[in-house]
């Protein structure tokens, strides 16, 4: 840190606006989940396939390994009989065999039942291929998906009870549909050249606000999925803001952070600092408290061309700890575009 005092930089937008967007947060995440439909879901990371999936709230979720493969275990209860397992769900992750096609692994599961229905699947571009299909009594009935991507085999195996899996069609269908690889290179990107700005996020994030002062400040933020459920009902959300802050052209790193921190003020304790990107940015992890939750706030610092770039996730403390490796591989994204335009 720099042991001169600089001026103070004004207050940004980010600035102004982050108590009302905590609200917001806040109010989202307490409403009922019963107002949201009956097919609520919450969106579960898993960071040793680095892939996220919906899945219903109620659903036990454990880690196996089979055969080379990882996977993340999904067990949904009877329709039937409550008390008892009726599906399971296995998301797996492992190394596409050598010489094979997607129809010759298809037959270790589907051999002995008859095939429904068959169609191509598309997982980030990459093609694969999905298949429904029932034992020959018509007791169990089965989906499976497969999609190889650069070397490695991703695939979703649901099976159950056939009452069960048809009631629970409509959560198969959203976990078929929402299955994302987590990892930097199958990010989305949002871009702003002239900014000299690009970012990932996971496709399942959806953009909430845009503000733009020209010449001054840009402000973005993007809410997650439900990631949790809080005393069975309200949803848990993470947020991600970014801002981009126009700077004297003298500012340095360490000193746009001295300054930002100063701005906090007491309800923002840090808990951890560290430098990042070899040296080029700073993060934070802060505590912070709203009436109605704690919160936990990581926050990346860089500076570039006369412009200080923000990066920020806020969510619940419990969610946060779940999250934080997902967070990790969002930040390797993270970093102002080199040679960038400043003078726009």
């Amino acid at each position: 840190m720099t042991s001169s005092s600089p001026r103070k930089l004004p207050t940004t937008s980010s600035i102004r606006i982050r108590s009302l967007l905590l609200a917001l947060a806040a109010l989202a995440a307490f409403l009922p989940a019963c107002d949201r439909g009956p097919g609520t879901l919450i969106t579960v990371y898993s960071p040793s396939l680095q892939i996220s999936i919906p899945a219903p709230p109620g659903w036990t979720t454990e880690l196996g390994s089979q055969a080379g493969f990882l996977m993340q275990i999904f067990t949904g209860p009877s329709t039937d009989v409550p008390e008892r397992p009726g599906i399971r769900v296995q998301v797996m992750s492992g190394p596409m065999p050598v010489g094979r096609d997607l129809d010759e692994i298809s037959r270790r599961y589907i051999e002995g039942h008859e095939i429904t229905s068959q169609s191509d699947y598309s997982l980030h571009g990459f093609p694969g291929k999905t298949w429904s299909f029932v034992s020959g009594d018509g007791a169990e009935s089965s989906r499976l998906l497969l999609a190889p991507v650069e070397g490695v085999l991703y695939g979703i195996y649901a099976r159950g009870e056939a009452p069960t899996v048809e009631d629970y069609r409509w959560a198969l269908e959203a976990m078929w549909e929402g299955f994302s690889l987590e990892q930097e290179p199958f990010l989305e990107v949002y871009a702003r050249p002239e900014l000299g700005l690009r970012f990932g996020y996971p496709r399942s994030w959806q953009r909430t606000n845009l503000l733009s002062e020209p010449g001054k400040s840009f402000f973005v933020a993007f809410l997650s999925p439900p990631l949790a459920l809080e005393d069975g009902r309200a949803t848990i959300h993470a947020t991600l803001e970014v801002s981009v802050n126009t700077l004297p052209p003298e500012t340095t790193l360490e000193a746009f952070y001295a300054q930002r921190t100063e701005l906090l003020g007491d309800n923002y304790r840090l808990i951890r600092h560290e430098q990042v990107g070899e040296g080029r940015g700073i993060s934070d992890l802060y505590g912070t408290e709203t009436q109605l939750a704690s919160y936990l706030e990581r926050t990346f610092y860089f500076v570039q061309g006369g412009r200080a770039y923000i990066y920020k996730f806020i969510t619940q403390n419990a969610v946060y700890h779940q999250i934080e490796p997902w967070i990790e591989e969002i930040a390797k994204s993270f970093q102002p575009l080199p040679g960038a335009d400043t003078s726009s």
